[in-house]
């Protein structure tokens, strides 16, 4: 684990990055002792959408189309 104020970061953000790719955990210490930290992590870029995934996943019945009870004075 290594330390860094936040200048400190700026100045050598490309040791900070390397850091912690290889898996070392950085902590970036800012105003007022708040501390940060810094972890690497794998994104993965989303595959494409495919139309029609969530069939069957939900279901509506007849009663999500009946008034709402709330509504019963508004209606007469």
């Amino acid at each position: 684990m290594k330390k860094f104020t936040v200048d400190e970061a700026k100045e050598n953000l490309d040791d900070v990055l390397e850091h912690a790719k290889e898996g070392g955990t950085v902590i970036i210490i800012g105003e007022n002792d708040q501390a940060y930290k810094l972890v690497a992590t794998i994104y993965r870029k989303p595959g494409p959408r495919k139309a029609g995934s969530a069939k069957g996943q939900i279901i509506i019945t007849d009663e999500f189309y009946e008034p709402l009870p709330e509504f019963k004075p508004y209606m007469e």
